[in-house]
């Protein structure tokens, strides 16, 4: 499942995100806090990742990772896509992950806006020590119909 943050929505329709020429990262959210997207509220990524609201995963082989996004126009379905590659994490060892936290990288996460968070049936992903690969969505990881 995908939230899509409200204010992402704004930026893009008013040209303050371009996902295809942007920094667009990852952060994996850790289950250590169990955490629900307010897509009305919650703007930057200080405004989940604070270790109230929600918890990014800790172990000393995870770093953020910049997606890869490609960008089209699809008309035979009518819609914009917004596609990544896959990302892997070795040897990630922890907290179980919950869901994945997408957001335009901007200097720290004071000004870093909120795109998406997204989980699936995979999730919560307990980390033991071996490799996690996050696989977009052979939709996309976005589209606009």
């Amino acid at each position: 499942m995908t939230d899509i943050y409200n204010n992402f929505k704004q930026l893009l329709f008013d040209g303050g995100i371009d996902l295809d020429t942007d920094q667009i990262d990852i952060a994996l959210v850790s289950d250590s806090i169990a955490y629900t997207p307010d897509i009305d509220l919650e703007e930057m990524v200080s405004d989940v990742l604070d270790g109230v609201v929600a918890a990014e995963f800790s172990d000393a082989s995870y770093a953020r990772q910049t997606l890869n996004i490609t960008v089209t126009q699809d008309n035979s379905n009518n819609r914009a896509v917004a596609d990544a590659s896959d990302l892997s994490f070795l040897g990630l060892d922890g907290d179980a992950i919950q869901g994945v936290l997408v957001f335009k990288q901007v200097s720290d996460d004071t000004n870093s806006p909120l795109v998406a968070y997204v989980t699936s049936a995979d999730f919560p992903l307990t980390a033991n020590g071996g490799d996690v690969t996050i696989e977009i969505d052979a939709d996309g990881l976005l589209t606009l119909n």
